[in-house]
């Protein structure tokens, strides 16, 4: 676990670092819509899975820069006027989604909460795209919602696990980065050289990964070192919860 990355200053850093290489920046929506994409782009996302104050902080820093990303609210971390302030500088609001976790599997009952609760969004902004929450203490993966269903059903454009294919092998080598774990490798993303937020900036710089998917979680990053400190302590104590109940379901 890196310990002395993810500010704000770092996250600005980055943002910098990528305008400055000449990449685009897309929200889901945007990326789900094109019938074209740029040779270089960032699909910038962030998954708002608690204190949305970070979020809005966040969302400031690329507004300054004209550059529009996707948030994807939780049920618990909605708040109306949050959303809608966001969606008028130019981001995308989305639903994160654990409506199978919280149904603990029964789908029929996980569909009437999906529904009901995109309804309760859509009733303050649009929502066009919708993503999973990774619900750790459920053994029900939220994805599996969708066995018997689509998106196209909620008149949804896609869902951001989904939709997007990504990977060592992704048509036009979209290469998926998260800052789960504060590493930002990523099994499967092909990019093993990348640790630190300098690692990416790094190689943005260079152009080694011309088309990146990057997850942003607000709520890992701080405006100083007090903050910073809480997000380690809290990292740590999810992380080594996530592994011990990991371990009792084998």
């Amino acid at each position: 676990m890196n310990v002395l990355d993810y500010t704000f200053e770092a996250y600005e850093g980055l943002l910098d670092a990528a305008l400055d290489a000449g990449y685009a920046f897309l929200t889901v929506r945007e990326y789900l819509r094109a019938a074209a994409l740029p040779d270089r782009f960032v699909l910038l996302r962030h998954d708002i899975d608690r204190q949305p104050s970070n979020a809005v902080s966040m969302a400031g820093l690329e507004s300054r820069r004209d550059i529009g990303a996707t948030y994807y609210f939780r049920t618990a971390t909605f708040d109306p006027e949050t959303a809608l302030a966001m969606a008028e500088r130019g981001h995308e609001v989305g639903y994160h989604y654990e409506d199978l976790a919280q149904a603990n599997g029964d789908h029929e009952a996980a569909h009437r909460r999906f529904e009901r609760n995109l309804d309760r969004f859509r009733r303050h902004v649009p929502v066009e795209t919708a993503c999973a929450h990774g619900s750790p203490l459920s053994p029900h993966a939220n994805t599996d919602v969708w066995e018997r269903r689509s998106p196209a059903d909620y008149d949804l454009l896609g869902e951001a696990y989904r939709s997007i294919d990504v990977g060592a092998d992704a048509l036009g080598g979209l290469r998926y980065l998260s800052d789960t774990g504060r590493t930002w490798r990523t099994p499967g993303s092909g990019i093993a050289s990348v640790a630190t937020t300098d690692d990416l900036v790094r190689a943005i710089e260079l152009g080694a990964y011309p088309r990146l998917y990057l997850l942003a979680h607000p709520c890992r990053w701080a405006g100083g070192r007090l903050g910073l400190a809480g997000r380690i302590a809290w990292d740590i104590g999810a992380e080594s919860a996530k592994f011990a109940i990991g371990k009792l379901r084998g």
